[in-house]
Order: structure tokens, then C-alpha cells, then sequence
């Protein structure tokens, strides 16, 4: 693996470790609103009233809502590593994705309740916020937050899976950002938390600290940073993100469905998951959107969280015996008058 990331305890300790028919985001689809004890399910839209996105209760992320379509996963730029090859065609079915990585006040509710084990690593005097995204879980304990959003909802919360999550990200764009790449150690920092200046100047020996200055040292609040085309922010920068996956040496096989891709009746002891977006602690070449890493699922760290994935339904099909029958056909009237 050539990707860098703060690594475990004790923090600061660095290791390494190992599109082309991309759908627009969608409203929001037509789901239950019966709501669990204390919670009633909002909605809102973008601005722009593009983007659908919905909370089932007061304490649980905000999702944005996708149609699904097919895209080109993978790296098409041929800038990347083997393991982001060979780019293939996935087809994705309508779910959901967290707006924003998972915080520490939404993972709180859940230690709270008696269903989550407590984050790892402590944060910073200045990183301590509720709105900041929660670090230092393992793989098993977003697992768990995810099995209590189930409870709590009533809903097929999950992590998302890997080309979910790309899916997600790219928001149909096939470069290796979102932004403008051709001057990207200059411009990061207008658009995601990397390793900049200010961060240089708190870990000096963070050599590969990018030009720009974005003022977050560490994590950033979510949403400190524009959105994506598709209303989804942080997906790259700030930390890197755990989803459902086995790792893979490379997508030879990879499932062109959007299923999560994992090792043959041994869903839960795969040797490492997938985390994807890189963090706080890397340059850009890390925040590339094929970019790839992966841990053990039992490891943490001070610039690795997550965020949810929701299933949702796809419209029913229509029943053609319902239907009734055209009527006749008749003269096509005159074309009115502009």
C-alpha cells in the first residue's frame, strides 16, 4: 500500500498501509415514514432542490438520497495503483448515503444508549466538538453504530458498500477530483481537509504537507467544506472512511451489481476491510477518488471514521394487466400557437 494515514495509538505514529454513465443524484424515493419511538422522519432539499435528503430521527445522520445508474469505477486517469484496476461498469440500485461522515455527538447517542463501545483515540482540545467526525472506531464498531441505527429506526441501515461509496463521490466526475486537478496542492484546501500548513505546523515532521492552508490542523466540523455536485461533503479529505468490503489485491472479479465484494462464506473474517477518501493526515494523491486502503477491522485511528448507507426501494414496476386498455387512436389536434 503506498497510501499514508495517522496511524494508531500512539497518535502521530505514521505507517503504510495498504465513469462514464454515472447518474444524477435523485429526490428522495417514496419510503415508510412510520417512525420508531421519538422520531419523526424530515425532509429537505438542496437549494437548488436537485438533491432529496431525509433524518429519520433527531439523533441519527442526514442522508442524501440517489436513484442509482451505472458508472466507470475505477482509475480511468491510469495515474493510480494496480489495486484501482482494471476500471469496470457497475450498476447501482437506489439507496441512500450519509451527507455527512458519521459525528462524534450521532456516535455519542449510541454509546449512550448502551449499544456503542466508546471511540478510541480522544480527540484534541480543538478537534473535541460534536460536529466533528468521530475517530479512532474500528471497522467492528461502526458496525455496531449501524446495527443500533436498525433499532432505532426500523430501517436497513448499513455501511455502504465500496462502489457505493465511489458512486457517491465521483457524482459522475471520472478525474481523480472534483475540483480543479491540474493545480490541486494549491486549490485542496478551498474544497477538503488534507494535510496543509496548518497542519505542518502542528506535526512538523509531516513533511508532505501540501502549499495551501485550509485551518483545520486535524479534522474539520463536517460540512466545513463545499459539497460535492451530488450534495455529499467530505468525501475526500478530512478522514478516511470504513465501508463493508473484504480487501482486494486488484477489481479482477469485482461484482459490476454495487453488492458489497467479500470472501466467500466468511462475511465476517476477512483479513482487512476497505477504507476509502483519504484524511487529514495525507497529501492529495491520497484524496484521489479511485484511491484505495484497507486494516484489519479491528484497527482505529486518529484519521479514520465513517458514514451510513441506506437501502431503498425501487419503484414498483407497474402492473400491465392493471392498465387499461389506449383508446382509439384519434386526429392529432393542431399544434397550438407559441
Amino acid at each position: 500500500m503506498t497510501c499514508l494515514r495517522i496511524a494508531l495509538i500512539p497518535a502521530f505514529l505514521l505507517t503504510l498501509i495498504g465513469a462514464a454513465h454515472a447518474a444524477p443524484a435523485a429526490p428522495p424515493a417514496a419510503a415508510d415514514d412510520t417512525a420508531a419511538a421519538g422520531c419523526s422522519t424530515t425532509r429537505t432539499r438542496s437549494a437548488d432542490r436537485r438533491i432529496g435528503y431525509f433524518r429519520h430521527c433527531p439523533d441519527t445522520p442526514e442522508m442524501a438520497s440517489f436513484r442509482g445508474g451505472r458508472y466507470a469505477m475505477g482509475d480511468a486517469i491510469g495515474s493510480g495503483q494496480p489495486y484501482e484496476r482494471p476500471i469496470h461498469d457497475v450498476t447501482i440500485a437506489p439507496f441512500a448515503i450519509g451527507r455527512y461522515e458519521v459525528t462524534r455527538g450521532e456516535y455519542q447517542a449510541c454509546v449512550a444508549a448502551g449499544a456503542c463501545s466508546e471511540a478510541q483515540v480522544p480527540p484534541l482540545a480543538d478537534d473535541t466538538g460534536g460536529r466533528h467526525p468521530v475517530v479512532g472506531v474500528s471497522w467492528h464498531q461502526a458496525k455496531a453504530y449501524v446495527a443500533w441505527l436498525k433499532v432505532r429506526t426500523g430501517r436497513p441501515y448499513r455501511l455502504p458498500t465500496e462502489a457505493e461509496w465511489e458512486y457517491a463521490a465521483r457524482a459522475s466526475a471520472t478525474a481523480n477530483f472534483t475540483w480543479n486537478w491540474g493545480q490541486v496542492d494549491t486549490v485542496t484546501c478551498q474544497y477538503a481537509n488534507a494535510l496543509d500548513q496548518s497542519a505542518k505546523a502542528r506535526f512538523p515532521e509531516l513533511y508532505w504537507a501540501i502549499t495551501c492552508n485550509d485551518s483545520f490542523p486535524q479534522t474539520a466540523p463536517v460540512g466545513s467544506f463545499p459539497p460535492n455536485t451530488w450534495g455529499v461533503h467530505d468525501m475526500q479529505g478530512n478522514v478516511w472512511e470504513w465501508v463493508e468490503d473484504c480487501w482486494h489485491p486488484d477489481y479482477s472479479g469485482a461484482p459490476t451489481d454495487g453488492r458489497a465484494w467479500l470472501e466467500p462464506g466468511a462475511e465476517g473474517t476477512c483479513s482487512k476491510r476497505v477504507n476509502r477518501g483519504g484524511g487529514w493526515g495525507n497529501g492529495s494523491s491520497s484524496l484521489r477518488l479511485s484511491n484505495r486502503d484497507a486494516d484489519p477491522a479491528g484497527n482505529y485511528s486518529d484519521g479514520l471514521g465513517f458514514r451510513v448507507a441506506v437501502s431503498l426501494a425501487r419503484p414498483k414496476p407497474v402492473d400491465a394487466a392493471a392498465v387499461p386498455a389506449a383508446p382509439a387512436a384519434v386526429p392529432a389536434a393542431p399544434a397550438a400557437s407559441p
